[in-house]
């Protein structure tokens, strides 16, 4: 449920003898809430520094939803309502509420939920830092195709890749899509959120849409956009839906845009690359990420196992935009394994819409593309990575990749993750050029707060690009890769196993490649 402005506040403290005698009315003689809080998580709708937005569902209707935090364990001040709506079956309703006017930087202590039905158990979440174009230490972590995988299973990889990610302490997780396997069976979100809030309820979760996470309708309709709380696109080309959105952290933007839909424009998805060559624009700063689920450039293997590049004709209008911000990573999923490309920029050499990278073999020119999309599902054996032109890594390790920035300096991490031994498997570092970090921060302006006078609507749209105009922050510099690799060298193979996934012999890898060619996973391109 898109954007939803919690905003009536009152201030008050729940002293012990009081919460002794709520737990007694709330809970009933076998010790559970009559239908309390599941699946809490976090995401952001607004200011990524002083505002937190929190959802949770429950088995039926409540006449109040609220959450009270504090900054320490137990001892709540803060009070604020949101809103709750009937989402598809299993579901049930879905409450949010966004926490506002926070400090920068601090933990809190949260429980949601109300009076009549109960609370959540106390959770925790830490504020982001304060937003400076120039200037920012932090970390996050990306993650794809977490989905389980019906032939082979799977499901049980996703909950511990999740948890070994957020044992780095990132700032919050984003996702490239394929959350589930349909997205219109209710049953499977249902056994998404419980295996991901453990998780979200302490570190924000920002996904994408996958081309399996549609249904049963599309937009506001779908299951996805009722499960989810994210910021909506607006302005001239925004679809007034989560389905594209942008959100600022530190010195970062993060940019998801969706390749399942919302494709229109003078040529296929234009619209959403005017939206973003917008935002990009307004919203100057150093460090620039953008994730969408379907891959710009991959390696399509023999029996269709592994997806072509350019599936929907998506790179003559999103590349251009990405070339000319000088976006330094992209993050895709939909193919089941690990592929970092070399620097590219095809719009120097004139031909955008190319299906094959245009490698500049250097950072401060060309922008790194990955294929992630080793969360859950069997994933495709490393034996049949291939050479490419232009790839400087390949890999059939479940993973997920952990970015840290530091002012100037951005480390990309690729952690190979169960069932493989948690290891680094990749690494590059991208360095800019210095700043004076001395300098006073400024906040951020992308998505403003909601104007506490008014009612909090469940859809209400949250307004497109901010108008900042502040000079855009870029010029990378030396760029080593940290990884004992030569950027600027040749592709000279991959990290090829022996093993299948998860340690399995080669030849049952084989095995298992024919069986998968034998069939097509489920709407495998979008209608």
């Amino acid at each position: 449920m898109r954007g939803i402005q919690g905003n009536s506040r009152s201030e008050r403290s729940v002293p012990v003898l009081a919460a002794a005698v709520l737990c007694a009315v709330l809970w009933s003689p076998g010790g559970a809430a009559l239908a309390a809080p599941t699946s809490v998580r976090l995401s952001y709708t607004g200011d990524t520094s002083t505002s937190m937005t929190v959802a949770w569902n429950t088995p039926a209707g409540s006449p109040t939803t609220e959450v009270q935090c504090g900054t320490s364990s137990g001892l709540y001040t803060i009070t604020v309502t949101g809103v709750s709506a009937p989402a598809a079956g299993a579901l049930g309703f879905v409450h949010e509420v966004e926490l506002t006017g926070l400090t920068p930087d601090t933990t809190y202590y949260y429980i949601a939920g109300d009076l009549t039905d109960g609370y959540s158990q106390e959770k925790s979440f830490t504020t982001g830092p304060v937003q400076n174009p120039l200037c920012g230490v932090f970390s996050f972590v990306f993650v794809g195709d977490n989905r389980p995988d019906p032939t082979f299973g799977g499901g049980e990889n996703w909950p511990q890749i999740l948890a070994e990610s957020a044992q780095h302490g990132p700032g919050f997780v984003i996702n490239g899509g394929d959350l589930v396997i349909e997205g219109d069976d209710i049953g499977q979100w249902v056994d998404f959120l419980g295996w991901t809030s453990p998780v979200a309820a302490g570190i924000p979760f920002m996904p994408c849409i996958g081309n399996h996470d549609n249904g049963p309708g599309e937009g506001d309709t779908a299951n996805y956009n009722q499960i989810f709380a994210l910021p909506r696109s607006g302005g001239t080309y925004g679809s007034g839906t989560e389905d594209y959105y942008y959100f600022t952290y530190g010195n970062a933007i993060f940019i998801s845009l969706s390749t399942q839909g919302f494709s229109g424009g003078a040529i296929p998805f234009q619209d959403q690359a005017d939206w973003m060559d917008d935002v990009l624009t307004q919203n100057p700063r150093k460090w620039k990420f953008v994730y969408y689920h379907k891959p710009t450039y991959t390696h399509e293997v023999f029996f269709s196992i592994s997806h072509e590049p350019n599936e929907e004709d998506q790179n003559a209008a999103f590349v251009p935009v990405i070339d000319a911000h000088h976006v330094d990573a992209v993050f895709t999923s939909h193919n089941h394994w690990y592929e970092r490309w070399e620097p590219s920029n095809c719009s120097a050499q004139g031909n955008p819409g190319s299906n094959d990278p245009c490698p500049t073999n250097d950072f401060s020119t060309g922008t790194v593309y990955y294929v992630s999309g080793g969360a859950g599902a069997f994933t495709i054996p490393g034996v049949l990575c291939g050479t490419p032109d232009g790839r400087a890594e390949c890999s059939g390790d479940h993973h997920y990749i952990l970015v840290s920035i530091d002012d100037e300096t951005a480390t990309l991490e690729t952690w190979a993750a169960y069932p493989q031994t948690n290891q680094i498997i990749d690494s590059i570092v991208i360095t800019k050029t210095a700043d004076n970090c001395s300098t006073q921060p400024q906040p951020d302006a992308g998505v403003p707060e909601p104007d506490s006078g008014t009612q909090p609507q469940l859809d209400a749209a949250v307004p497109g690009p901010d108008s900042a105009t502040q000079p855009q922050p870029d010029g990378a510099t030396a760029q080593p890769d940290a990884g004992g690799t030569d950027p600027g060298a040749a592709d000279s193979g991959c990290s090829c196993r022996t093993t299948g996934a998860g340690g399995a012999p080669l030849w049952m890898g084989l095995l298992l490649v024919l069986l998968l060619g034998r069939r097509r996973l489920r709407r495998r391109r979008a209608s």
